[in-house]
């Protein structure tokens, strides 16, 4: 089976000055500074905070080994899609148009965007545990909740990461026991084509706005 991977398309997605992490632990709310990190178990993303606002609720499962529960809200993930786009996770080309298109896709490139901050704020914490198991399922406009994916990671892998310099789709490949839902794979890679196809189409100079500019009549 495959799975999603983090899309590679720079048409969809800007660059973020400073780093993924950054984005990351600034869209949850947290400290950047591990030496202020809580100690474990202390929740991984802050009640009141831009991550939550866009439809993302975490929670830790009562379950031994560690399990940490991310769940997307697809509604409220599209309602603020404009924000996102003005934080730079996606750029203007996702049109209201593309965002009913592609919706699995887009959620699962912003799981793949905000994931890296909530592995890297739990392994922080003092007296973190040595592995936990992450699981991501978003809940569709009908309020039903789908499963999209899950994965360990260990502290030991978490430690060989090089967080400075993390960049957007790096942290996957430290994973353990990658799973991924099967209807989920399938919206997502059919998505990806409807999206390649769609943005091919809008580079048509007959679909591009008239040039602008000091010589322009």
């Amino acid at each position: 089976m495959s799975f999603p991977l983090p899309p590679s398309r720079p048409i969809l997605r800007r660059a973020i000055p400073g780093g993924v992490l950054a984005l990351c632990l600034a869209l949850a709310g947290l400290p950047r500074a591990t030496h202020a990190a809580p100690a474990y178990p202390a929740p991984i993303m802050g009640s009141e905070t831009t991550a939550h606002a866009w439809g993302i609720d975490t929670r830790f499962a009562r379950t031994t080994p560690c399990r940490v529960e991310i769940t997307l809200n697809q509604t409220i993930f599209l309602a603020h899609m404009p924000e996102m786009i003005r934080a730079g996770i996606f750029n203007a080309q996702v049109t209201p148009a593309l965002q009913q298109q592609a919706p699995h896709y887009l959620m699962n490139t912003l799981q793949t965007d905000v994931t890296p901050g909530f592995v890297h704020t739990l392994f922080t914490q003092r007296n973190a545990p040595a592995s936990c198991h992450f699981a991501w399922s978003y809940t569709a406009p009908d309020g039903a909740t789908h499963p999209m994916l899950g994965f360990d990671m260990t502290r030991q892998a978490h430690d060989r990461i090089d967080w400075t310099r993390l960049r957007f789709g790096d942290m996957l490949p430290m994973a353990g026991n990658l799973t991924v839902d099967r209807e989920f794979d399938v919206l997502v890679n059919q998505e990806t084509v409807d999206v390649s196809i769609a943005l091919s189409r809008s580079q048509d100079q007959t679909d591009l706005p008239p040039p602008t500019g000091p010589n322009t009549p």
